[in-house]
């Protein structure tokens, strides 16, 4: 039957250094026979984000039954098709996020159903396929579905920096908008101005209101796309535009705090707390993630979109990669590489 190597959690922690170092890397039995619409995979990349750190904690809305594999997305090479499988053939290159009941992507080895994977496109390598399902799927989901965000609109992302706020920049940009991008130092701004932002902010230099302010000339923002939290989240209710039609939207709580929204804000500023949840939302009505999808991989076709890949490391590394993104060093997106996929570890 033979195995593969996966990075895993075998026992949840009571934080993330801990959960860390409680994770291993195992040897995993491969499943012999294909079922009728499965493909076999090469895994190539798998890419990080900040759920998995969540998930070693058993903090995340969503808890994996222990043992779980790492990495929810990732990219490879179709390998074997099932009975009934037509969509791939052997050769083919793909990138996929794992379902819930299909373990993670930190594996040299998949065996999926063919229906949640998607053709990489030829502009992208294994990296840059790992990490674009999550981010550009939540950042589509949030600005186009829930946002609603029309070109020429004033669009502020905070936590820019990250995987999931760097992929929001340039996902706003390829719509239309006048993108500013947030972040806590300039290293990661100057990756935001590489991938298409108009105007950057450091908060940890500057109030995000009197920056914003200065920037639109005081019309502050239509759509503000927030996955911070926190403190970041206070300071982005003052940075809606007064118009009556702005949308904050709530995307996650990296800081680790969920803020309290005093709703006589949303009644003086006359703005929408719009709350994304992609995962679920795609549950409940699948038209919105092939929508989602379609327009996606055509901007990538065109050049449009191109994941900024920070940071890669080789699998046995799997722990290094979890440490940069437990520090909040990741720039990007952080992927772990295997088999003939490049393993730089840049940062």
């Amino acid at each position: 039957m033979g195995t593969y190597r996966a990075a895993v959690c075998e026992r949840i922690a009571a934080s993330a250094k801990e959960g860390i170092e409680a994770a291993a890397l195992r040897e995993l039995p491969r499943q012999e026979k294909l079922d009728a619409g499965q493909i076999r995979i090469d895994v190539r990349a798998a890419a990080l984000n900040f759920p998995e750190l969540l998930m070693l904690q058993n903090k995340y809305q969503f808890k994996p039954q222990v043992p779980f594999v790492l990495c929810t997305e990732g990219a490879g090479v179709v390998t074997e098709v099932g009975p009934r499988a037509k969509k791939f053939k052997p050769g083919d290159r793909v990138f996929f996020a794992m379902l819930p009941t299909l373990g993670g992507c930190a594996r040299e080895e998949a065996v999926l159903p063919e229906e949640v994977c998607h053709p990489l496109p030829e502009t992208l390598s294994f990296s840059q396929g790992a990490g674009f399902h999550m981010g550009y799927a939540t950042g589509y989901h949030a600005l186009a579905q829930r946002g609603k965000l029309q070109p020429g609109e004033w669009l502020l992302v905070t936590g820019a920096g990250g995987g999931m706020g760097i992929m929001a920049v340039e996902l706003g940009k390829a719509l239309g908008a006048r993108v500013i991008a947030a972040a806590s130092s300039d290293e990661k701004l100057e990756a935001c101005k590489k991938v298409g932002a108009d105007f950057v902010v450091n908060y940890s230099k500057q109030t995000l209101k009197d920056a914003v302010g200065e920037i639109t000339k005081g019309e502050f923002c239509d759509v503000i796309y927030e996955p911070v939290g926190g403190d970041i989240f206070d300071q982005s209710t003052r940075c809606v535009a007064t118009r009556g039609h702005a949308r904050l939207l709530v995307v996650g709580f990296a800081s680790g705090r969920i803020p309290q929204f005093p709703a006589n804000m949303a009644l003086i500023r006359g703005f929408s707390l719009v709350g994304v949840r992609m995962g679920h939302q795609f549950a409940v009505e699948p038209r919105l993630a092939d929508e989602a999808m379609e327009a996606l991989l055509k901007l990538a076709n065109e050049g449009k979109l191109r994941p900024h890949v920070g940071s890669e490391y080789p699998l046995d590394r799997f722990k290094e990669a979890l440490r940069l993104m437990e520090e909040r060093r990741v720039v990007g997106k952080c992927c772990l590489v295997m088999g003939g996929a490049r393993a730089s570890a840049k940062l």
